[in-house]
C-alpha cells in the first residue's frame, strides 16, 4: 500500500490556503510525536504491511529540523516494511530548504522533492502570500538537483488575480529548462473561504476570465510536450517514468493509509478521514469520520477517478465488473449521460478505452460529475 504522512505547520499561510495548517510553532513537537506513534502503532496493527510509495506531505514538511525528519523517517522504516520502496516523495517550500538540508534529505531516502514554486512573478507571489520569490525557487530546483534527488517536481498555478497569463507559458519554460521531471499545474480554486476569496468577493481584486484561463491551460497542453513534459493527468505532466507513483495510486484506486490530521486513508472498501483540530489530534483527542462504500460507490469510482489520467478506462472491463455484481442498469445510465459529451467530441472511445479529449479534460468537472 501506499503511506501518506501529514504535517500541517507552515512559516506563513497563503492566501488562497483552506487546507488543514497552522503556523503556532508551539504545536509541532507535541503533533511531530504523535505522528511518530501513529505510525508505529498502525505499523503493529497492520503487521508491518509492505509499503512502495511514501509521501510526507503538509503544510511545510521541509520546516522539520534534520533530526526530526530522521526520527520520523527511522520509525517507518521500523514500523513498514519497505522493502518494495519505489518513491519516497516530500513536499518542500522554496523558502524553507538550504543544500544542507536536501542533501540530509537525501541520505535518509528520500528520493522524490515536490517544490510548491506556483509562479515566478515576485508580485504574484506576494499576493499569494508565498515567502519566496522567483529566484529562490529556481535556486531551490537547482540545490534539489545538486543534493541528488532523482525526480522534482513544481507547481505552477494558472488563474491568479492580476497574472499575465502569458507569462504563465514562460514560467513552464524556464522551469522545464532546469530539466526537472514532473511539473503539476493547478487551477486557482477560491471555493473555500480564505483571504484571497474574500479580496475577490468584496471586488478588491479580480479573477481572470474562464476563457482567458482556458487559453493558457490549452496552451500549456501543446508547449509542455515539446519541453519534453508529456501529460499523464489532467493536471500533471512529467518526462517518460517520471510520473508521481504515490498520487497515480489515489486515481487507481489503490489503497493507502493517511496519517496527520486532515489525512485520508482507504483500504478495501473503508475510507476515513482524521479530524483537522491540529490540537485535538495532537493530544489523541480527533476522531475520524468513517465510510463504508458499497458496490455501487466503489464501481462510480473507477470512471470518477481513471478518466482523470490520459489514458483512460478500458470500459469493458468496467462493464464485466458491473454485471458481475448486478449493477450493470448503472452502467447503461452512464452511457446515455455520457453520449452527450462523446458527441461534442470531448468524450473518445478507441479500442475499449474511454477518456477525455484535450477539451474535456479542461471541462471535466461537468463531465465526471456523471459518476457522483
Amino acid at each position: 500500500m501506499g503511506l501518506y504522512l501529514h504535517l500541517p505547520f507552515c512559516k506563513d499561510r497563503c492566501t488562497y490556503c483552506s487546507f488543514v495548517t497552522t503556523r503556532d510553532e508551539s504545536l509541532q513537537p507535541a503533533t511531530v510525536a504523535r505522528l511518530t506513534a501513529e505510525v508505529r502503532t498502525w505499523g503493529a496493527a497492520l503487521a508491518r504491511p509492505r509499503v512502495d510509495t511514501l509521501y510526507l506531505g503538509g503544510g511545510t514538511p521541509s520546516l522539520l529540523s534534520l533530526e526530526e525528519l530522521a526520527a520520523l523517517t527511522e520509525a517507518v522504516r521500523e514500523a513498514f516494511d519497505l522493502t518494495p520502496l519505489v518513491e519516497a516523495t516530500l513536499e518542500a517550500n522554496p523558502g524553507t530548504v538550504d543544500l544542507a538540508w536536501l542533501q540530509g534529505a537525501r541520505r535518509l531516502g528520500w528520493d522524490r522533492i515536490s517544490l510548491g514554486v506556483q509562479t515566478l512573478d515576485d508580485g504574484l507571489l506576494r499576493r499569494l502570500g508565498r515567502i519566496h520569490d522567483g529566484a529562490t525557487a529556481m535556486e531551490a530546483l537547482e540545490l534539489a538537483r545538486i543534493a541528488g534527488f532523482q525526480r522534482r517536481s513544481g507547481d505552477l498555478m494558472v488563474g491568479i488575480p492580476g497574472q499575465d497569463l502569458g507569462r504563465v507559458l514562460d514560467d513552464a519554460r524556464a522551469m522545464a529548462a532546469t530539466g526537472l521531471e514532473h511539473l503539476s499545474i493547478y487551477l486557482l480554486d477560491l471555493d473555500k473561504n480564505c483571504p484571497l476569496k474574500a479580496d475577490v468577493e468584496a471586488g478588491r481584486l479580480a479573477l481572470p476570465s474562464e476563457d482567458a484561463v482556458a487559453t493558457v491551460f490549452e496552451a500549456l497542453q501543446v508547449e509542455l510536450p515539446k519541453l519534453g513534459l508529456a501529460p499523464y493527468e489532467i493536471s500533471n505532466y512529467a518526462r517518460p517514468g517520471a510520473e508521481s507513483k504515490h498520487n497515480s495510486r489515489y486515481w487507481e484506486r489503490r489503497p493507502y493509509l493517511g496519517l496527520g490530521p486532515s489525512a485520508a486513508s482507504q483500504l478495501g472498501a473503508f475510507r476515513w478521514t482524521e479530524e483537522g483540530n491540529i490540537p485535538a489530534w495532537a493530544e489523541g483527542r480527533a476522531g475520524v469520520e468513517l465510510q463504508e462504500l458499497d458496490a455501487a460507490e466503489e464501481l462510480a469510482e473507477i470512471p470518477l477517478l481513471g478518466l482523470r489520467l490520459h489514458r483512460g478506462v478500458h470500459w469493458p472491463s468496467l462493464r464485466a465488473r458491473a454485471e458481475a455484481r448486478n449493477l450493470a442498469p448503472l452502467v447503461d445510465a452512464w452511457e446515455v449521460q455520457l453520449a452527450p459529451f462523446e458527441r461534442g467530441g470531448l468524450v473518445i472511445r478507441e479500442d475499449g478505452i474511454l477518456r477525455l479529449s484535450e477539451r474535456g479534460m479542461l471541462l471535466s468537472n461537468g463531465i465526471l460529475s456523471t459518476f457522483v
